[in-house]
């Protein structure tokens, strides 16, 4: 049996997903991560999400999250506002800029998903989903 190299196919396939998004997402002059952070805010927008949330939801360091904010926040997409509850939170919602980018390109990322696996069974689907998840424990990736 030949020797697999899993990270060079995992870093591949990664590569060419963001490099598809942004392509797509640089009409709106964000890159895939603001994206998806930018998805996360809209699809949580009853929720006071804080930085330190989206630090836990995306696995980044604080300094990540804090660039991608606020290169948000200067693109008109997000605003961050003091919780009223805790003058020493900072909550982080979208600006209706940000809700209409997100419903622009949510489509693009749902084609992506189905493109991934246009020819999986749906056995095959639960398949690869249960061993990304145990590749994840694996490498103790928190879900």
């Amino acid at each position: 049996m030949n020797e697999t190299n899993y990270q060079y196919q995992v870093r591949m396939i990664g590569h060419q997903m963001q490099q598809l998004a942004n392509k797509k997402l640089e009409v709106y002059h964000i890159t895939h991560e603001q994206g998806h952070v930018l998805d996360y805010l809209v699809t949580h927008l009853e929720k006071n999400i804080t930085q330190k949330k989206l630090e836990q939801v995306f696995n980044r360091k604080g300094s990540s999250i804090s660039s991608i904010v606020t290169n948000l926040e200067k693109k008109g997409f997000v605003e961050r506002k003091t919780d009223l509850n805790d003058e020493r939170r900072k909550i982080i919602r979208p600006l209706p800029k940000g809700l209409e980018v997100v419903q622009n390109f949510k489509q693009f990322f749902k084609q992506l998903e189905k493109d991934m696996t246009i020819d999986f069974s749906e056995d095959e689907k639960e398949l690869l989903t249960a061993l990304l998840n145990r590749i994840g424990r694996n490498l103790g990736v928190k879900n």
